[in-house]
């Protein structure tokens, strides 16, 4: 399960479910461990996470917790989140509960989307050329000049 994509230093919540043969809900017998890889490291991390079973009293539900203000979550990474040693009626579980990244997919990676980021005052599109100049608070001074791609959307802003 992809969770998403976070912001630096968030908290970040899932569910998962342990269920015995038959596919009924039961608790887990050994809590076993939650630990996060990074990337394709075999190192991991235990920091940041509260594991709570039978989350609301709901016998099998568990609700993970985890909080990356940790250095070992840094931005432009992606997580797996790792189920350790727990037991499950009867036998020794070892799963891959979900996974996450750190601004590692954000959408804004065009110039024209980090411009978009910026405190800009206002922008304007030539409109034979197509380029966008976008100004900064004094709107006079050119901050970024930019052609956008076919690839790329048209916003246009409605006078409020």
């Amino acid at each position: 399960m992809y969770l998403g994509d976070f912001k630096e230093n968030s908290t970040l919540y899932f569910c998962w479910s342990t269920n015995d043969k038959n596919g009924a809900s039961i608790t887990r017998a050994t809590n076993g461990t939650i630990k996060i890889y990074k990337d394709d490291g075999t190192t991991e991390s235990t920091a940041g996470i509260t594991d709570t079973e039978d989350f609301d009293s709901l016998t099998g539900i568990h609700n993970c917790k985890i909080v990356l203000t940790d250095a070992f979550y840094a931005t432009g990474h992606d997580y797996s989140v790792v189920l350790d040693g727990a037991v499950i009626d009867g036998e020794t579980v070892n799963a891959v509960l979900a996974t996450f990244s750190i601004e590692n997919r954000f959408a804004g990676s065009s110039l024209f989307e980090k411009a978009a980021k910026m405190l800009v005052n206002k922008a304007v599109q030539n409109k034979s050329t197509g380029v966008i100049n976008y100004y900064d608070d004094d709107g006079e001074t050119s901050i970024l000049t930019h052609t956008p791609t076919d690839g790329e959307s048209t916003i246009t802003r409605t006078p409020s």
